[in-house]
């Protein structure tokens, strides 16, 4: 059976007196800042961790207050002594008490802090990596990237459901600018943040020539939880990217190392979103001077072509007039020229015509008597040798078949010739036929 009930307040003191029995001391602890913060009336409230070493995860977590008359104290002693003001990311080493209150529950109060156990290793590491990337070259690499004219195509890495993207999206739509940009989700927070970062920008780089620039943007959030921008890993990637990088990943008093070595760091998505909004009026105005300029520009100069373009058409025409009239001239002298020469040229002709044609009447009249010299010769050549001349002479044509024999081997006995003499013809019939040397054999024997 349970015992008599008793209220919350009455639990809440109990465990008050326990605590203060069981901790009545004060505790040097050390421990890292995740977050600290003063308020209006001078209280510096803080969130202290606990990592386990080589990693971020947490190993424990609590708030802690330094009241206001210490606080004054305490800060000028540990900014004098360290030459940095009490931040988040250091390690301190801090004296605490611990005390319970019924309504606001547990909590640390810090009265002392050793200034000797400086930054601490979240800070260090910070320090490491910003010297690292330093020494390598790569700090300064994304800010000394030429700035697009106009960026309007955005690779942006954030959660699809942070409040902060949806911010976002809503003041590049009412902005009245063409943006255009894809979302490559991303987890933000936790232990798997940096590698899904770094997938997203893998993402990006796969399509680099599609996008001007890249935002890299989340919501609100604990402090500590921003301990993957921190990273050298995503840092690096983040500084050697061939876009102008923009985050908007913070708060006011938060400044990560990604935040450093990208192209521009504000503190929020809206800022990011203004910022772009900022850029795209300074390059349109730009734009439109310039536009303006180019009109202006463009009537000045057509005015001026226009002017020139009618001096040269006024001295292209005196011009071509004068030499047009000189042309004339020349051809009417050319023109004279070419007549006289033409009549001097058809005078010679015409003598040398004339000249020609009595020689040539002279040697054809020359020509004409020798040929017909010659004809009479061959007239009288012909009278020789026409067969009639030679039967009048006392000669006789033999013929066999129609054709004359000039040949007695053209004839054979029993052939019948013809045998034709002046005054008529006799027709014989061959007996023998005997050549001239058998005739010769005959008479000599």
């Amino acid at each position: 059976m349970f015992a008599s009930p008793i209220s919350l307040s009455e639990f809440n003191a109990l465990v008050k007196d326990v605590l203060n029995e069981a901790f009545p001391e004060k505790y040097w602890v050390t421990a890292e800042i995740a977050e600290c913060k003063t308020n209006a009336s001078g209280h510096c409230y803080l969130e202290l961790i606990e990592k386990k070493a080589g990693s971020d995860q947490l190993l424990a977590r609590s708030k802690a207050v330094i009241w206001a008359n210490v606080w004054y104290f305490l800060s000028a002693q540990f900014q004098l002594s360290t030459g940095v003001a009490l931040s988040r990311g250091q390690k301190v080493l801090i004296e605490v008490s611990l005390t319970f209150h019924e309504l606001y529950g547990m909590s640390l109060v810090i009265t002392d802090i050793d200034p000797a156990y400086t930054l601490g290793d979240w800070a260090k590491r910070r320090q490491e990596i910003l010297l690292r990337l330093k020494a390598d070259g790569v700090l300064d690499l994304n800010k000394e990237l030429p700035w697009p004219l106009l960026p309007q195509r955005l690779a942006v890495i954030s959660s699809a459901t942070a409040a902060g993207y949806e911010d976002f999206c809503v003041q590049l739509k009412e902005s009245g600018f063409a943006y255009q940009w894809q979302l490559f989700p991303a987890i933000m927070q936790g232990e798997q943040a940096e590698s899904s970062i770094l997938q997203a920008l893998d993402a990006i780089l796969d399509k680099a020539d599609h996008f001007d620039v890249v935002i890299l943007i989340r919501g609100g959030g604990a402090t500590a939880d921003l301990s993957c921008f921190d990273s050298y890993e995503l840092c690096a990637s983040l500084a050697q990217f061939p876009l102008p990088v923009l985050t908007g990943i913070g708060h006011e008093r938060d400044e990560s190392v990604a935040d450093i070595v990208a192209y521009r760091a504000l503190k929020t998505p809206t800022a990011v979103a203004e910022f772009l909004n900022g850029k795209m009026m300074d390059n349109w105005e730009q734009l439109s001077d310039y536009q303006n300029y180019l009109e202006q520009y463009t009537q000045q100069f057509l005015r001026r072509e226009k002017q020139t373009l009618q001096l040269f058409a006024h001295q292209l025409k005196s011009s071509t007039d004068g030499q047009v009239h000189r042309q004339r001239m020349e051809l009417q002298k050319k023109t004279l020229h070419l007549q006289t020469y033409s009549q001097r040229s058809c005078q010679q002709q015409q003598q040398k015509l004339s000249t020609f044609k009595e020689s040539l009447h002279q040697r054809s009249l020359r020509q004409i008597e020798v040929n017909k010299h010659a004809m009479a010769l061959m007239q009288t050549t012909l009278k020789m040798y026409n067969p009639q001349e030679q039967l009048q002479r006392g000669y006789s044509l033999t013929l066999h078949r129609g054709k004359i024999v000039k040949s007695v081997q053209a004839l054979q006995a029993g052939d019948s010739i013809e045998v034709r003499f002046r005054d008529g013809s006799l027709l014989s019939q061959v007996k023998e036929v005997k050549s001239s040397s058998e005739r010769k054999s005959s008479s000599e024997e």
